[in-house]
């Protein structure tokens, strides 16, 4: 009971500090203002907890332990989607949508080594696909276009890892080489000799090699209607044998083909994919991938 009379101590004692921070007279908060919204941080342990309480929300963020609270605000629902005053923040969530939608089909087509990322690496992503799509000066804002055809490149290197990312796993360029008029893809992959270029930092025995394409389209804007019953063209992956972690491997050229053969059109990219993944011994016969370890990147996109 003493709990509950607490919390509502500190809503009521909390509301007048919505017209200003001129000071802080709570030391167990840490006070922002983001938008003429209160927020703050709660520094007492005490107060571990989540939900809405009148006027304001606690809730945890996943890159922190502290508990955030903020105070209600802002247009409804009904506002952004009907009045006149939000017509800009229709058209930004309109390419929001749009951004993320392409992040999404990027994200299919590293299906097979997506579970190799150590990070959330999504907002990055539709990042990425927003800074292509501000590249069309032909479209106006809310109907632009994703053109991942002609900018390709932007694509290349986008690593799934924040801790051990690919290029510092396999310290050794890796070629790679695109047949539009298959949609096939060639990569030459080097001899790797532990501790010069390849550095393993997980404690696995094992490791092998993925690789996986997959054909994206540009798309969303005007037609972005069409683009939603689009498919996705995947490639089955080219996984080599598990090798032991500590002796040399001998350089390989792998081939990834669709089952049928496909000339690309003009608007379309076929993105090639590199993953390493690690594995222990179960049994004699037997190895396991080991979860939580690896490292991955988009190698090409062409």
């Amino acid at each position: 009971m003493s709990y509950r009379i607490y919390l509502l101590k500190l809503v009521v004692r909390f509301k007048p500090l919505s017209t200003g921070l001129r000071s802080n007279p709570y030391p167990f908060l840490t006070l922002i203002n983001v938008n003429s919204l209160i927020m703050a941080i709660l520094n007492n342990k005490l107060l571990d907890l989540t939900g809405s309480f009148g006027n304001m929300s606690l809730y945890k963020r996943k890159d922190s332990d502290k508990t955030i609270a903020r105070t209600k605000g802002g247009a409804t629902r009904k506002q952004i989607l009907k009045s006149p005053k939000f017509e800009l923040t229709r058209l930004n969530n309109d390419e929001f949508g749009d951004a993320a939608k392409g992040a999404c089909y990027i994200r299919w087509a590293m299906l097979h080594i997506r579970h190799l990322a150590d990070f959330n690496f999504t907002p990055t992503l539709n990042a990425l696909c927003r800074t292509i799509m501000k590249q069309d000066e032909t479209g106006r804002l809310g109907l632009r276009r994703i053109n991942f055809s002609k900018y390709r490149h932007l694509l290349d290197g986008f690593s799934l890892n924040k801790r051990h990312p690919f290029v510092n796993v396999v310290k050794h360029p890796v070629f790679c080489s695109i047949d539009r008029n298959t949609a096939s893809a060639t990569v030459q992959f080097p001899d790797l000799v532990p501790g010069i270029n390849l550095s393993l930092p997980w404690q696995s025995p094992m490791y092998r090699l993925v690789f996986t394409s997959a054909i994206i389209e540009d798309g969303y804007g005007m037609d972005r209607d069409a683009d939603a019953r689009k498919q996705l063209l995947i490639t089955q992956p080219v996984t080599t044998p598990w090798r032991l972690a500590a002796q040399v491997y001998k350089g390989e050229t792998f081939t990834l083909q669709p089952d049928i053969p496909h000339k690309m059109l003009m608007d379309e990219t076929l993105i090639v994919s590199v993953g390493i993944e690690m594995g222990t011994l179960i049994s004699d016969g037997v190895i396991e991938r080991v979860k939580n370890a690896g490292s991955g990147k988009i190698l090409m996109a062409g």
